[in-house]
């Protein structure tokens, strides 16, 4: 199991605060190291100028990849989960970013749908899972993107600032 760091970052516009998720890059080793060497990959979900007036939301779509080398043995394959902290809010119903004293709520979830929160798996939210199958010789290298979709509702009045948030990536094998 590791654990890796992420800082949501805002910058000032004139239809209101910029937000962005920036996730670090992380690498994860499986349990049998000699066998299978894993990595993690992010980009960041930047949501770009929030106008506070419009009654839709602000999406925006980041992601998480994980990959997996081969490095001895035969074929094997690596199961994992990925949890996704609940941010400076500490809750998974509604997650939020601050510049200074002012918050704008936002949330990440596992699907397009946006229906269920990508938490670690309590108070409702889900932990986002998979497994790679990887093979000695010519297919040795492969990778799942599993993607993080954003969004900050409508119609808050959050002051223009840097709005940033810290989300800890935990990936479990």
């Amino acid at each position: 199991m590791s654990q890796h760091t992420t800082q949501p970052r805002c910058a000032p516009r004139k239809l209101g605060p910029n937000a962005a998720i920036v996730i670090v890059l992380g690498w994860f080793a499986a349990p049998d190291a000699t066998a299978i060497d894993c990595t993690v990959a992010t980009t960041g979900v930047a949501f770009g100028a929030y106008d506070a007036s419009l009654a839709t939301p602000t999406d925006s779509v980041g992601n998480v990849t994980v990959r997996c080398n081969h490095v001895g043995g035969g074929a094997l394959k690596a199961s994992y989960t990925a949890a996704l902290s609940a941010g400076s809010s500490g809750s998974f119903s509604r997650r939020t970013m601050r510049a200074g004293k002012s918050v704008l709520d936002y949330n990440l979830f596992s699907s397009a749908t946006r229906a269920q929160v990508w938490g670690n798996g309590t108070s409702g939210s889900t932990l986002v899972g998979g497994s790679l199958l990887v093979n000695p010789g010519k297919f040795s290298v492969n990778e799942i993107v599993h993607p993080i979709y954003g969004r900050i509702p409508p119609l808050q009045s959050p002051e223009p600032g840097n709005y940033t948030d810290t989300i800890l990536i935990t990936l479990s094998f």
